[in-house]
């Protein structure tokens, strides 16, 4: 299998994990779109998505809700994410953000540009990795495989679990919803976790939509406050505020695949 970066490996597992779980217990076309949606995320070089998501958070004891928009582009060498973010701050009124995200030797590189009109300040903020890249998702000589990861799944009924088709941007897909462990998810983000902190990730459900024509994976779906709030802890982000945050409800849609040939970063 090709080296996976930490851009794609939640979906890796996440579709890694529903192939290992379905067993006998999963109807064979059902079984059929599982492989066929892995394998096109392991031919992936590149991507085009968009993302919505809804915060509920709390800052002190004032209530914080925004709604966000992004346009995405990400690719997989060398591991690098755009994305153009537009935040409804409701009578606040809006703001529009450039980010760019990408994987340095040791730490996960942020930069978010502040200003308008051509004036575009970029503020750079690293995080460090806990330790050697997550090269395969389910490579059997690292941390993070599937067997540990079934061990832990495998006493759970509601771990996966098969809908209903529904129509996802006019196609038929059906929703594959999986219990990840939040052990599993710091794994796969790998961010180093400063000295004293209690930081964690509790066990987030993922729902993946995929179609029932090609198993394109087109949709992921989720909860990510505990994920979102893990980040605010482990990093010292001077644009990224100390929130508790209660929900946020996220929907990525995949766009395009192996269309992006590289992302230049701006001059910071």
């Amino acid at each position: 299998m090709k080296k996976y970066v930490r851009p794609f490996v939640v979906l890796v597992l996440v579709l890694c994990l529903c192939v290992s779980l379905a067993g006998c217990s999963m109807e064979l076309t059902d079984m059929l779109m599982l492989k066929q949606a892995y394998q096109h995320v392991k031919e992936m070089d590149s991507l085009r998505f968009t993302v919505t998501a809804d915060l509920d958070a709390v800052a002190g004891s004032l209530p914080v809700k925004l709604a966000a928009e992004a346009d995405c582009q990400c690719v997989v060498e060398p591991a690098t994410l755009k994305a153009q973010l537009e935040l409804d701050l409701g009578r606040l009124g809006s703001i529009s953000l450039p980010l760019y995200v990408f994987a340095g030797e040791d730490a996960l590189q942020i930069l978010a540009g502040m200003g308008q009109n051509g004036g575009t300040v970029w503020v750079k903020n690293s995080i460090p990795f806990a330790g050697s890249e997550v090269e395969n998702a389910d490579d059997a000589s690292g941390k993070l495989t599937v067997e540990a990861v079934l061990n832990m799944l495998q006493d759970d009924p509601d771990a996966l679990t098969v809908g209903e088709s529904e129509p996802i941007n006019g196609v038929d897909c059906r929703p594959f919803r999986l219990k990840i462990p939040g052990a599993v998810l710091m794994e796969a983000l790998g961010l180093a976790v400063p000295a004293g902190s209690s930081a964690a990730i509790e066990d987030t459900l993922v729902t993946v939509w995929i179609s029932e024509k090609d198993g394109a994976p087109l949709r992921l779906s989720g909860d990510l406050a505990s994920l979102f709030q893990y980040v605010l802890d482990v990093t010292d982000a001077a644009y990224l505020p100390r929130l508790k945050v209660k929900s946020l409800p996220v929907t990525l849609d995949i766009t395009s695949c192996n269309d992006v040939e590289s992302i230049p970063l701006p001059s910071a």
